[in-house]
């Protein structure tokens, strides 16, 4: 059953509610992020091991400065080879908060690779849980009374608390590479799970199953600058969105390039320029800033994207390890 909801700013909230596709009883869509080609197995679990060693990467993402209730996402996520099973593994952690409702969650995963004559090939399963979170004292009705510390909706349905719900979160993906092209193809909530709050049947998410589609293309311009076009797809069936990027590598120290997010009239959402550098063999650090080119421009202040990479940079598990002299002064 479908309520009209409101936000203590009722004008700007409603507006990200249908932006973000948030309703009670309504299904959701995975979070945008912009640098998706600097994080892989974020939306991949067939990705893990592919850097060739332990990887760590965290991003962070403020969508539509300026705006109360604004999505801010969190993900940190770490995988490594495991070459005595032919695969890899890793694990994820997430938080996201879109106005009232608030996402936590975590997802494990294992995927088998094999090398064939035209590239490497990788199939990957990932499973866990994923909480929501729906705080009913910020949601405001048409007949509630609000005066003072009084919350009182007049809805049998909703909450003047905190609601909750926890379902599964599983995916599956393929993974592609070689010395030119990386491929992916990977399908997010498998399940197509619902989120019941607190038991109450009325009262619920389905989390739409979502298809993340990744291209990218290694072209050389010489022995110092590499260019990475690529393509990054999302949909779930109903909403479809599209990522157009051209990263640059200049002297494997310094990158940066542009993101057109949209692909018609109605689905043009932003315009993303990013920069980062490798700071050190192992850490890298990037930034992006969307500008806004949706009807949301108006109100938004730009949406800004942080991403921190760390990789080990030498091979675990290969070969004996080396044998350790232990010292009782330490």
């Amino acid at each position: 059953m479908h309520r009209h909801l409101t936000f203590r700013s009722p004008l700007i909230f409603s507006m990200l509610l249908w932006v973000a596709g948030f309703t009670v009883s309504n299904a959701q869509q995975a979070p945008q992020y912009t640098m998706n080609m600097l994080d892989k197995y974020r939306f991949n679990p067939a990705y893990a091991g592919m850097d060739a060693s332990l990887s760590i990467t965290g991003s962070l993402k403020s969508q539509w400065e300026g705006l109360p209730g604004a999505p801010k996402f969190q993900n940190i996520s770490a995988h490594m080879p495991v070459y005595i099973a032919n695969g890899g593994a890793g694990i994820q952690l997430l938080h996201d908060r879109i106005g009232v409702e608030e996402s936590v969650g975590f997802r494990a995963s294992f995927n088998y690779v094999f090398e064939t004559s035209i590239g490497i090939f990788s199939a990957g399963f990932s499973a866990g849980m994923l909480q929501k979170k729906i705080d009913g004292s910020k949601l405001r009705t048409h007949d509630g009374i609000y005066e003072g510390q009084t919350i009182i909706h007049n809805d049998p349905i909703l909450s003047s608390t905190i609601g909750s719900g926890i379902s599964p979160n599983t995916a599956v993906g393929v993974y592609f590479t070689n010395d030119y092209i990386e491929a992916g193809l990977a399908v997010e909530q498998l399940l197509n799970p619902t989120v019941t709050l607190n038991n109450a049947e009325e009262t619920n998410f389905q989390l739409r199953r979502t298809i993340n589609v990744f291209v990218e293309y290694n072209y050389p311009v010489n022995e110092i600058l590499q260019l990475f076009p690529s393509l990054y797809v999302k949909t779930d069936g109903i909403q479809t969105q599209v990522d157009f990027s051209t990263r640059f590598d200049y002297q494997e120290i310094y990158f940066g390039g542009l993101t057109f997010r949209g692909y018609s009239k109605s689905t043009i959402d932003a315009l993303a320029l990013f920069v980062g550098a490798r700071v050190s063999k192992q850490l890298s650090l990037a930034y992006a800033y969307d500008i806004t080119l949706s009807k949301l421009s108006t109100f938004s202040e730009g949406t800004h994207e942080i991403v921190i990479h760390y990789n080990l940079s030498k091979p675990i598990g290969v070969g004996k390890p080396e044998r350790i002299i232990y010292n009782p002064r330490f």
